[in-house]
């Protein structure tokens, strides 16, 4: 982290920034366009949809226009990744060196959980890519569900830990300012 300290570490962090918010507001347009009866939360829906069985369903809801609008999530996704995973990292690697010593190792472990996550992503979204290609469930379907289990898993406990290093932070700084 010493390399990312100061001026290079706040140019990270605001490029990441400014590249995350204008990719996170299509996706939440294009998403707009996926949520059916059978798919709710539109693509999440989508991530799970072998738990549920209902992949099928959804593809059939969608029709040709919304398999494409889905397409056209899961390749703005693969530029979302590396931000929400690079933020995240920044985030708890920023945090890190302000809470005390003992907890420093914990917390530089949930960045790189988030980085874990990105990648449970990419298979994901590679997965849902091929499900979408070939109208192949199984065994897609299945692998695309368990991807996205393991990425929400990583990416709450990176959360959750942001969330304590950043208290534990503050109650330091608290204590000795």
């Amino acid at each position: 982290m010493d390399d990312l300290s100061g001026k290079h570490f706040a140019w990270l962090w605001r490029g990441f920034l400014l590249l995350f918010v204008p990719v996170l507001v299509a996706m939440r347009w294009i998403d707009s366009g996926l949520q059916t009866s059978s798919a709710a939360h539109g693509i999440v829906s989508f991530e799970f949809c072998a738990f549920s069985a209902s992949c099928a369903a959804q593809l059939q809801d969608w029709g040709a226009r919304g398999q494409q609008l889905a397409m056209l999530s899961l390749g703005l996704d693969y530029l979302f990744i590396p931000l929400y995973a690079g933020l995240l990292w920044l985030a708890l690697m920023g945090v890190a060196p302000l809470q005390p010593r003992k907890w420093q190792p914990l917390t530089r472990l949930m960045a790189y959980f988030a980085l874990l996550a990105g990648l449970a992503d990419t298979l994901e979204n590679y997965a849902l890519i091929q499900l979408l290609l070939n109208q192949s469930i199984e065994p897609f379907g299945r692998v695309a569900a368990l991807c996205a289990s393991l990425k929400f898993a990583l990416l709450t406990l990176s959360f959750s830990g942001l969330l304590v290093g950043a208290g534990q932070a503050w109650r330091s700084k608290q204590r000795s300012g």
